[in-house]
């Protein structure tokens, strides 16, 4: 397996996580806030569920810049997880529900805007990669 798959792997699987990780710095109430206090095991495996199925979307762009990143430094993949996760990091843990009732749609926008700045982050990786690649060959 390709070093960058295995950078894309790692950071997708922090994309998904990082919902949750990024609350736990602030205590359990913040926590609950993404899981709910009380209900069913249904209402909680559904939450959980909703929130990775958009956790997913900078986690697939990362996994496809794996595609196109190149040694030695696979700037498109490194580029793009750092994005990423700073982002989905920043932003999900100073959200806060509770604030309006519009609130929960940040559970949708936050990760598409992660995953317009991965994206872009991987453009430039790509760039920098094709000029780090010029100035390597011996022409």
């Amino acid at each position: 397996m390709k070093p960058s798959f295995k950078i894309a792997i790692i950071a997708s699987l922090l994309c998904l996580a990082m919902p949750f990780l990024s609350r736990l710095t602030q205590g359990s109430k913040w926590l609950l806030q993404y899981l709910g206090s009380e209900g069913e095991l249904r209402e909680l495996i559904g939450k959980i569920v909703f929130i990775e199925i958009f956790g997913m979307i900078p986690a697939l762009v990362i996994l496809f810049t794996a595609l196109i990143s190149k040694p030695p430094y696979y700037l498109p993949t490194t580029l793009s997880a750092i994005v990423a996760l700073f982002f989905l990091a920043d932003w999900h843990h100073d959200n806060d529900l509770s604030a309006d009732a519009q609130a929960a749609i940040s559970l949708i926008i936050i990760p598409v805007q992660a995953a317009a700045l991965a994206l872009a982050a991987s453009l430039l990786g790509l760039a920098l990669q094709a000029i780090t690649l010029r100035l390597k060959s011996p022409d």
